[in-house]
């Protein structure tokens, strides 16, 4: 019966931690390709809660005569990125139709203000912005990196910050 040699030879161990490393950066190289700013050309540069509100008023148009909490969601219909949001559109969509907010969905194409899609505006019932950015960020924004939805979740208890956010890094389709 022949014996075994469970040693790791210096060889064995040179190719592993090659194969290793190149795997690491390739995976890195894949990722990072992918990654977009958000506000890649800085169209919100500048631009505060009030400035983006009035941009984006037209959008928010109050429905019947009582004034309403909004949310906004801009896509393009060409952003292949729009698919990894769809989860945190339902999630978000189903918390504010339990309280009453309007809910638009909005196709754009070009914008002066809104550098990317997919996107989402809170708006309170006085047509300022609680909140204006991604939904998330990272690759494929993932359900638990979720600012619009912690957002709405810290608005409907009581807490408003008015957050543009402008730097983030994810899959975005610039406008």
């Amino acid at each position: 019966m022949p014996v075994s040699n469970n040693k790791i030879t210096k060889l064995q161990l040179a190719i592993l931690i090659a194969w290793l490393g190149f795997t690491i950066s390739a995976f890195g190289y894949f990722i990072t390709d992918r990654l977009t700013s958000f506000d890649s050309d800085e169209k919100l540069k500048g631009v505060d809660y009030q400035g983006l509100s009035t941009s984006l008023a037209p959008y928010s148009g109050q429905i019947g005569n009582t004034a309403k909490h909004s949310i906004l969601h801009f896509a393009t219909p060409s952003c292949d990125c729009q698919k990894y949001s769809d989860a945190h559109i339902q999630e978000i969509n189903k918390l504010a139709a339990t309280h009453d907010f309007n809910i638009k969905n909005i196709n754009i194409d070009k914008h002066d203000v809104i550098p990317s899609t997919p996107s989402i505006a809170l708006v309170n019932e006085s047509g300022e912005i609680v909140y204006f950015g991604p939904y998330g960020q990272s690759l494929a924004c993932s359900q638990t990196a979720g600012y619009a939805q912690t957002i709405l979740k810290n608005y409907l208890k009581g807490y408003s910050a008015n957050t543009v956010i402008k730097e983030a890094k994810g899959c975005y389709c610039s406008v």
